[in-house]
């Protein structure tokens, strides 16, 4: 696997096309990526996903993050067959396709697993997992405290992300530093999951920025059953308009991508591309 500017290549075709995946891949998390679903595509399509990218200021707009990532695909020279997104790059696809239909005749096919856009809900739930990490470092009673900290920013900033991130990014730094001083934790390995944390919700907070949901119109969901997630959300009356079409697969949100069955959908997706 060698990486290219701001995309990982998890395998490199003989077609001279492209997949690109857009996601977020966290060490450690319980969720599949794309690097297992690679191994159940064609080889001969390309496979590149996109890489994290971190900014001077921790901040990175979500203009500026779909611009690095097209400015490396216009140099490669490649064509585009199709766009796969995980759950909240779900939000980038659209930016990306318009992008690439600049220099590319044919706009990519869009196939995203699970859709969301990111909102103060998506970052609130994601710190709580975070903080989970440091749960075997901290008292039941520091865990509770943090968590009821981290449910009245998210009451008080639900419609104003910044503020939000900002806070909880200060506590993610306060629980870890706290993690080192108690010797419980690792400082090189501490640091490196506070860093993670951080660009991760910069990535959210992107991606909240991008107007999302009208490619979503020509786009493939393909959703778990897993209420808390994608298009799960949306109530039914709704969800049918969102997207092209939708395939709801009796799979929890986490398997998605290491399944066959995900992976003959996305096959049959390029098989009916030009």
């Amino acid at each position: 696997m060698r990486d290219m500017g701001w995309w990982r290549r998890h395998h490199d075709g003989a077609s001279g096309e492209v997949v690109l995946a857009v996601d977020f891949p966290l060490s450690g998390r319980n969720e599949a990526g794309f690097d297992e679903l690679a191994p159940l595509l064609d080889p001969s399509v390309a496979l590149w996903e996109t890489l994290p990218q971190p900014a001077p200021d921790g901040r990175l707009s979500g203009r500026e993050a779909v611009g690095r990532w097209l400015d490396d695909l216009r140099h490669s020279g490649v064509r585009v067959r199709a766009l796969l997104s995980y759950c909240a790059g779900a939000a980038f696809v659209g930016a990306l396709s318009d992008g690439v239909s600049a220099w590319q005749e044919r706009p990519p096919e869009i196939v995203m697993f699970d859709p969301e856009v990111p909102s103060s809900l998506t970052v609130y739930a994601q710190f709580v997992r975070a903080i989970d990490r440091f749960a075997p470092v901290l008292t039941e009673a520091e865990v509770t405290r943090i968590r009821a900290e981290a449910e009245a920013v998210w009451t008080e900033h639900a419609h104003a992300l910044d503020p939000m991130l900002e806070r909880l990014g200060e506590m993610f730094r306060e629980v870890g530093e706290a993690a080192f001083e108690k010797g419980a934790l690792d400082r090189r390995h501490g640091g490196e999951l506070i860093d993670a944390f951080m660009s991760f919700i910069g990535y959210l907070a992107a991606g909240s920025q991008m107007d999302a949901l009208p490619a979503w119109k020509r786009a493939t969901a393909i959703s778990s059953h897993t209420p808390i997630n994608g298009l799960n959300l949306v109530p039914d009356a709704e969800r049918a308009d969102l997207v092209a079409d939708e395939v709801r697969l009796d799979l929890p949100h986490a398997d998605l991508l290491r399944s066959p069955e995900c992976a003959r959908l996305v096959t049959e997706a390029l098989a009916a591309s030009p």
